[in-house]
């Protein structure tokens, strides 16, 4: 019974192994006009889902056709005499002197090899293609074109045979192309163009939109580009994934090189160690206007919030669907200020590590409860926090809370990280806000924290937050200090600078809001 488990266990491991275009039979030979195509052994065509593949360069070495392969926009382009196409890997259309035509099946790669339809490349340079399954063979004729298209021709009228067989002869005559091996392609190409085709080139690479880098991080995707664009987003169910559309970009050269393509014709970035994401993969997009398609595969469906700043960047911050909410609703008292504190991050979510190994979450909880201690008894000003436990609110449901309780102000607390390769330099305290109404807010918060801190002064920052740019009221992100650097992280850490920090931050508080000479408000032991 064993025996016969582990021959079920493996059938199914093979119904169930993803999904890759399906060989039928491989290491076909070629002939033309009955006379065999010689092609190296990993250069034979092939059946691919019932349609016949070649790779790439037996169109191009043995069978007399130009043909150009452009990896940054997986472009392949293939002339002879007066046809000239253009395809891309995973499409399934390619443009054929300048109009869209339906392909049976896309090009794809394989190892090395790019392969493309023969028989829709074929027959769009003249060529009959059959493929004979006894003998494994694939057969291209010439003649049997040529003696179609004669019988056609001697359906037509006389006159307009005449006319058109020679417009046909002039136009094969002047446009023959010389067969050139693909080395020289390029060279050709290039002595043959005019200063005028020259120039609308360099036009044309100085108006392009290039993507200059793509990364994740922290549950956020970043793009960089050379100039601003507004990008399409759409999200998609069954296996939940959000697409980034970039119409009319395309990849740069030189960020390409770590991501080497796969057989469906992507790359993919190298994964963060976030639980939610399966993986970021990108390609050029599929249809006319071409550009690039990023996408993020999602274990879960999410929700998103996206920004760009004017200059080429764009950010996508993930953030989950509003459920089960776990934000802290406390009772309003009457005639009180009403502050949200939002300790960042927490549950799940555990923000930046420290180099001692402690966790952003901790520490932003910490200050909050002591900023709420010294607050609860304060006659003019209500502490609200979004959480007052080791519990994940949503990047969403914090500031809702905030516009629902309809607060003064509400003040963000967190603590900043730079990369290993920083190598810990980073250091010092920053504030951050969204909206001009919130840079007063700002000013005198940043003065106190950086006075508590005693952490260099990294000034005040305008950044897209979705905590701040939600928030309906005066809102900012108080950066404490890095968890990154061995100095700021040891003193954050102590119960000292963490009061001074609470101390801080209410003494900003009552002097944005003008409480500052109202009675002590020490708590109760």
């Amino acid at each position: 019974m064993k025996k016969y488990g582990w021959v079920i266990l493996a059938a199914i491991l093979i119904w169930l192994w993803p999904s890759s275009p399906h060989v039928n039979a491989a290491g076909a030979d070629l002939f033309l006009d009955g006379k065999r195509v010689e092609a190296p052994a990993d250069a034979k065509p092939e059946m691919v889902n019932g349609k016949i593949m070649v790779p790439l360069r037996v169109v191009g070495e043995q069978l007399g056709y130009q043909f150009k392969w452009e990896p940054q926009s997986y472009k392949i382009s293939i002339q002879k005499n007066s046809t000239d196409m253009s395809m891309y890997v995973g499409r399934t259309s390619a443009d054929v002197n300048g109009k869209t035509v339906s392909l049976d099946a896309p090009p794809v790669l394989r190892g090395s090899s790019t392969m493309v339809p023969l028989r829709f490349v074929g027959e769009q340079m003249g060529l009959k293609v059959d493929w004979n399954n006894k003998s494994k063979s694939v057969n291209l004729s010439q003649k049997a074109a040529t003696q179609q298209a004669n019988k056609q021709s001697q359906s037509q009228p006389s006159s307009q045979t005449s006319t058109r067989s020679t417009t046909s002869t002039n136009k094969t005559s002047s446009a023959t192309a010389t067969t050139i091996n693909p080395v020289e392609a390029d060279k050709h190409t290039e002595a043959a163009s005019s200063p005028t085709k020259q120039q609308n080139t360099e036009q044309t690479a100085a108006n392009a939109l290039i993507v200059k880098n793509i990364t994740f991080e922290g549950e956020t995707l970043r793009i960089s580009l050379n100039k601003d664009v507004t990008p399409k987003v759409s999200k998609m169910t069954g296996n939940d994934r959000i697409v980034v559309d970039l119409p009319g970009a395309s990849l740069a050269t030189d960020f390409l090189q770590p991501f080497p393509i796969r057989t469906d014709g992507t790359r993919a970035l190298t994964n963060s160690d976030s639980e939610d994401v399966q993986e970021i993969r990108f390609a050029p997009a599929d249809g006319r206007d071409g550009g690039v398609r990023i996408v993020i595969a999602l274990n879960q469906t999410h929700d998103y919030d996206l920004s760009t700043n004017g200059l080429g960047d764009i950010t996508l911050q993930l953030r989950e669907r509003s459920v089960n909410s776990a934000v802290v609703t406390p009772t309003n008292v009457e005639g009180r200020r009403i502050v949200v504190i939002d300790p960042g991050h927490g549950g799940k979510d555990p923000g930046a590590g420290s180099v001692t190994g402690r966790h952003e979450k901790e520490f932003a909880l910490a200050v909050a409860l002591k900023v709420e201690q010294l607050l609860q008894n304060d006659p003019d000003i209500q502490i609200i926090l979004t959480r007052n436990g080791d519990t994940y609110p949503t990047l969403d449901e914090r500031p809702q809370l905030a516009n629902n309780q309809q607060a003064s102000v509400f003040v963000s607390i967190h603590g900043n990280s730079m990369p290993a390769s920083n190598n810990g330099k980073a250091n010092g305290s920053e504030t951050y806000y969204a909206r001009q109404e919130s840079l007063s807010l700002a000013t005198i918060m940043h003065k106190h924290l950086v006075a508590a801190t005693e952490f260099k002064d990294n000034g005040i920052k305008v950044a897209n937050h979705v905590v701040t740019r939600k928030s309906q009221m005066p809102a900012v992100l108080l950066e404490c200090g890095y968890l990154s650097n061995i100095s700021n992280e040891a003193a954050m850490f102590t119960e000292e600078t963490q009061e001074r920090i609470a101390e801080g931050i209410v003494d900003g508080l009552k002097e944005y809001l003008g409480t500052a000479g109202t009675a002590a408000t020490e708590p109760l032991n």
